[in-house]
């Protein structure tokens, strides 16, 4: 499986957002809609600053 789960870094602690992401679509001014497994979305804004995929773990600020 290649999904991972997105969070937010906010004061130096990660908020999980969603778990098992499988897409990521950027909508233009800092946001970005995140597609589940399940079809569940949500969409969040920030900016992309990691992406581990050996961890399945993605990181917005």
């Amino acid at each position: 499986m290649c999904e991972s789960n997105v969070y937010i870094r906010k004061n130096d602690k990660e908020e999980l957002v969603m778990e098992n992401v499988a897409a990521i679509k950027p909508l233009g001014d800092g946001r970005f809609l995140l597609k589940g497994l399940l079809g569940d979305s949500t969409e969040i804004k920030g900016r992309l600053d990691d992406i581990n995929l050996m961890a399945h773990k993605i990181i917005f600020v």
